[in-house]
């Protein structure tokens, strides 16, 4: 009885405090919740969700040896906080990309046909954030695979290039336009080096990348068939 009697003791002060906030409402002095982006503190206000789903179409322009290619991707995450998304995208170059030479790896390569592809962990951090636009800088750390075939000038055999491990990491930063309140398309540049990759092989991957990203606010639409004012919500 005496060990419920110093609990209940205990507990009053917190109940009579909890009481008093609810009383209090707008009056009661709470600090604001706050993250950190480059203008300085920002307040979040009640249109604030701390967890959200983060989808990415997320295409790139990129170099392979000499030769423009495009990589596309698709990204799946959570955003948490408003400026901190992390989560798994999956990256691949389709058919591969064409080559006229292979000069980096054999002079004597007079055609090849190269692919790539990799799964990656992702962590983007929003640095400024704006009802229309926002800037952000990600890294990707990623595992996956290359491999293609080549033609000699002196033959018209075709020739396997075996499939090797590599692990891209890339950096890039990149701006949004919100073009409604569930899409916002954007763009940047980047760069892709390839970590424990061939030597041989390695500059004919490692380059810089311009990005197109296109952000659907998946979660949003679907809230928004039951609830009118998700549209509001950041």
């Amino acid at each position: 009885m005496f060990k419920w009697i110093c609990i209940i003791v205990l507990l009053f002060p917190l109940g009579i405090s909890a009481q008093w906030r609810g009383f209090a409402g707008s009056d009661y002095n709470v600090t604001p919740d706050t993250v950190w982006i480059i203008s300085g503190k920002k307040v979040l206000d009640n249109n604030f969700q701390k967890q959200k789903l983060d989808f990415v179409i997320d295409a790139r322009q990129t170099l392979i040896s000499s030769q423009t290619a495009r990589l596309g991707g698709l990204r799946l995450g959570v955003e948490y906080r408003r400026v901190h998304r992390f989560g798994i995208g999956v990256y691949g170059l389709g058919d591969g990309v064409h080559l006229k030479s292979l000069s980096e790896v054999d002079t004597s390569i007079s055609e090849a046909v190269m692919n790539l592809s990799y799964v990656s962990m992702y962590y983007e951090r929003v640095l400024y954030f704006h009802p229309k636009w926002e800037w952000s800088a990600t890294i990707h750390m990623g595992k996956g695979n290359i491999n293609g075939s080549y033609r000699r000038t002196s033959s018209d055999n075709w020739y396997t290039l075996a499939s090797r491990e590599v692990k891209p990491f890339e950096i890039s930063t990149t701006g949004y336009y919100h073009l409604t309140w569930w899409c916002s398309l954007g763009v940047g540049v980047g760069y892709r080096y390839m970590r424990s990759t061939p030597v041989e092989v390695r500059p004919v991957y490692n380059a810089p990348v311009a990005i197109v990203r296109v952000r659907i606010k998946c979660g949003k639409l679907i809230k928004s068939i039951w609830n009118k004012n998700a549209k509001y919500e950041y």
